[in-house]
């Protein structure tokens, strides 16, 4: 959230529309201001695409929505009162709201979103196939009862991520045991208590949880490390994401790798089409992840 911050305050956010006048070569960039768990993953998007803009002779003015403005649909200054070509959303907004956005600007584009029902360009990952390559992969290491950690009825990627999870169960005969579904209702809260999440991994004997997010990943780890358990040998962990920290905890944590550069510079490359009017066909591109093997599964086979 402190990258984002600063980035508003130097003159990528609402207060650089003054000196966009100068240059109208404009694209502005929306986040969501509730973004806090997420910092690490969408700065990288964020700042791939300021680079790529750049590099095209395009400036960009950063912008963030919070839940007030979302709510009632109000759209920040920067998309009112500058001379703005084109929006790149990144994050995750009320498909409400992404209507509002594309009810004023024609050349828009999607981040890490996507709304079946609406014919806006986006760039996400292809999150059930990563889904499907975690599980599958924890399935080859000889593992059975699997968890899955995340709130699958809040974002849809992560729901994509539980579908993949779901498919690689079925195809290896596995039922998916609805016990094994681990789930809070406040799951992104940072200071939430992982015990109920612990006493479910415990009750329900899982020798493996796979993760929506590392950040979940990480914090389980921390939680269950400090209740004796032995990060693999006893419970083994998969992520999502490769966020930034997921290689320097202990152990390094094995995680689907999303590619926030190509995100970034695929959506870039669709914004710009836009504005030069060389595409009028709706764009909705998958980029599809890598599965980054570490220590945090063990090899039960071996």
């Amino acid at each position: 959230q402190k990258v984002i911050d600063c980035a508003i305050s130097m003159n990528y956010g609402s207060y650089g529309k003054l000196e966009s006048s100068r240059n109208k070569r404009v694209v502005a960039i929306c986040v969501p201001s509730a973004i806090s768990g997420f910092s690490q993953f969408y700065s990288s998007i964020y700042w791939t695409v300021e680079r790529e803009l750049a590099s095209r002779g395009y400036r960009s003015l950063l912008t963030s929505v919070s839940s007030e403005m979302e709510d009632s649909l109000q759209l920040p200054p920067v998309l009112t009162e500058s001379d703005v070509l084109g929006v790149i959303v990144v994050g995750t907004f009320a498909e409400s709201y992404i209507v509002k956005i594309s009810s004023v600007f024609k050349n828009l584009v999607l981040v890490d979103s996507h709304f079946v029902n609406l014919q806006i360009n986006s760039v996400t990952t292809a999150n059930l196939e990563g889904g499907y390559k975690a599980t599958k992969f924890l399935i080859e290491k000889g593992f059975k009862r699997i968890g899955f950690l995340g709130k699958i009825d809040v974002f849809r990627a992560y729901k994509e991520r539980f579908l993949g999870y779901q498919m690689a169960l079925e195809e290896s005969g596995f039922e998916v045991n609805p016990n094994f579904i681990l789930t809070e209702e406040n799951l992104f809260i940072p200071e939430l208590n992982l015990e109920r999440i612990a006493n479910k991994i415990e009750a329900n004997k899982l020798s493996s949880v796979f993760c929506a997010n590392d950040r979940l990943a990480i914090r389980l780890m921390g939680k269950l490390q400090s209740m004796g358990y032995n990060i693999p040998k006893d419970i083994s962990i998969v992520g999502f994401d490769d966020i930034e920290n997921a290689d320097i905890v202990s152990p390094p944590l094995t995680t689907v790798r999303v590619s926030r550069t190509e995100l970034g510079k695929k959506a870039t490359h669709i914004l710009i089409d836009l504005i030069k009017g060389k595409n009028s066909n709706t764009s909705n591109i998958a980029i599809y992840p890598k599965l980054i093997i570490r220590n945090s599964v063990f090899d039960i086979i071996d």
